[in-house]
């Protein structure tokens, strides 16, 4: 049984936040979560490090807190912020008095703007649509969602913080009438254990309602699925974001090799129906392409889908819905957050951490926004081709990934799971989505001996069910003929058949 103050639930932004900053506070606390980091929709958002321009308008408070942190993140995390920029263009029928309401509410709130003619937007990116009426650049940036959460759990780790992913919440352990405990039990063996604490953090996002049941309680959520799409490649090197009211496939953000647009909005019950419609796919993809002419003729790798864990509203849009975050006190022991966006993880694991201080009767104050996070010297930065410089034994082409990496990550973490060190190394998260990386990656793992030749196969077939799942509602097209071709190298040259 493990002993601690503070038990967190919940390893996405916001609970790798929570850890880092009571790890700088000195309280000993224990993250838990049910898979690995940054798997619900810290892991599946678009990788945009907001400006706050796109809720100026709407939702003003929220827009504030993204342009201060976006500030801060700029300094204390270099190697997993990209300062692209972003320009929101204006085409032909976009409404002149929204653009007059969104420059004035940025000035409002504080967020940098330039008004650019077409020409000059065209210099910066030259495949935009050249019909564009003009774009405002504003100050967005792209971030790795997955180096964020492994960085600020490197502080935790440093100072002792217990961390304890592919461990499902199973109970809320009460005594009482006061939380004092969860009972967890890990993925792999089944095995149930117990850890003990004064205070309990529900950070648990899209299923933290579900979190809050065990114990008794509730939280008010609206949960909102937003489902994204990859390109083969970057079309642009700035943020693209339509100058209008935010809807359906508005935004495009270079990410590393690829380019993310997206999204959708659309209510779910369940944190667990993240399913992408093709009809979402041809939504998106036509959005982006008013924007960005080529994206009508790129190769689309990959869908995907996120839950957002927003505030509660009664029906309505949830676009209109505040990206603001609340703290609950339950009364028991145990605080719920929610609500609030990747931009703002780290004020968020600030102000939960300073209600964790008051209950606990001490006074150490809140460092997260001065100093840099922990172990970005043996990151590249950006742009990707400072990798290039070092590398040999490529494993992965399009992330550039060496085969060292994935030894290293694999015995670091102990981990038999493919998905672990693509969250650590991005791994096929490129143009193939390991198609062509993954094999190589498995027989690494298992000439370390961190697996069998059996072990591996029956991994490789759940990763390429899982990948499968993704490629489905792209597939079309040059995508259909490259996923025809990685079938080909598994079911003809590599022999692999279905499991019997």
């Amino acid at each position: 049984m493990i002993k601690t103050d503070v038990i967190i639930i919940g390893g996405g932004s916001t609970g790798c936040g929570i850890a880092r900053d009571l790890a700088l506070r000195d309280i000993p606390h224990c993250l838990i979560e049910k898979g690995d980091f940054a798997v619900g929709a810290t892991g599946a958002c678009h990788g945009l490090l907001h400006s706050g321009g796109r809720y100026a308008v709407n939702d003003p408070e929220a827009a504030a807190e993204c342009i201060s942190e976006n500030m801060i993140l700029r300094k204390i995390g270099v190697k997993c912020v990209e300062q692209t920029g972003g320009l929101f263009v204006r085409l032909p029928g976009d409404s002149k008095r929204f653009r007059d309401m969104f420059l004035k509410s940025c000035e409002e709130t504080g967020i940098s703007t330039e008004v650019l003619s077409p020409s000059r937007a065209l210099d910066l990116v030259p495949n935009l649509n050249p019909s564009l009426e003009e774009a405002i650049k504003v100050p967005d940036c792209s971030i790795d969602p997955f180096r964020l959460c492994m960085l600020n759990i490197t502080s935790s780790q440093k100072r002792g913080g217990e961390i304890l992913t592919h461990n499902r919440v199973i109970d809320i352990i009460r005594e009482h009438g006061r939380c004092v405990g969860v009972k967890v039990q890990e993925e792999s063996t089944s095995e149930v254990s117990e850890i003990r604490g004064k205070i309990i953090i529900n950070a648990a996002g899209a299923w933290g309602d579900k979190i809050a049941s065990l114990a008794g309680s509730g939280v008010p959520m609206t949960l909102s699925k937003g489902s994204l799409i990859i390109t083969n490649h970057r079309l642009t090197n700035m943020v693209i974001n339509r100058l209008r009211p935010s809807s359906d496939g508005d935004i495009i953000v270079p990410n590393e090799a690829v380019c993310l647009a997206g999204t959708t909005s659309i209510t779910v019950n369940d944190p667990d129906e993240s399913e992408v419609d093709p009809a979402e796919v041809d939504i998106i993809a036509t959005q982006a392409q008013q924007m960005l002419p080529d994206f009508g003729s790129t190769r689309l790798i990959r869908t995907y889908a996120g839950v957002r864990p927003l505030l509660k509203a009664d029906g309505g849009d949830d676009r209109k819905i505040s990206r603001g975050f609340r703290i609950i006190d339950h009364k028991n022991g145990m605080f719920s957050i929610i609500g609030g966006k990747l931009s703002t993880y780290r004020l968020m694991a600030e102000k939960i951490s300073d209600r964790v201080m008051d209950v606990l009767g001490l006074k150490t104050r809140c460092r997260t926004a001065e100093l840099p996070l922990e172990g970005q010297g043996e990151l590249s930065g950006y742009p990707l081709s400072k990798r290039l410089k070092t590398l040999e034994n490529i494993v992965c082409e399009c992330e550039l990934v060496t085969a060292d990496d994935v030894e290293r990550v694999a015995m670091e973490i102990g981990t038999r799971r493919i998905g672990d060190i693509q969250h650590r190394t991005r791994l096929g998260m490129g143009p193939c989505q390991g198609g062509f990386c993954t094999y190589r990656a498995l027989g690494i793992m298992q000439e370390t001996g961190k697996m069998t030749p059996e072990e591996s196969m029956h991994v490789l077939r759940e990763f390429l069910q899982r990948r499968f799942k993704g490629i489905k509602p792209a597939l079309w097209g040059d995508q259909l003929r490259e996923e025809q071709l990685v079938e080909s190298i598994y079911l003809g040259i590599l022999g692999m058949e279905q499991e019997q």
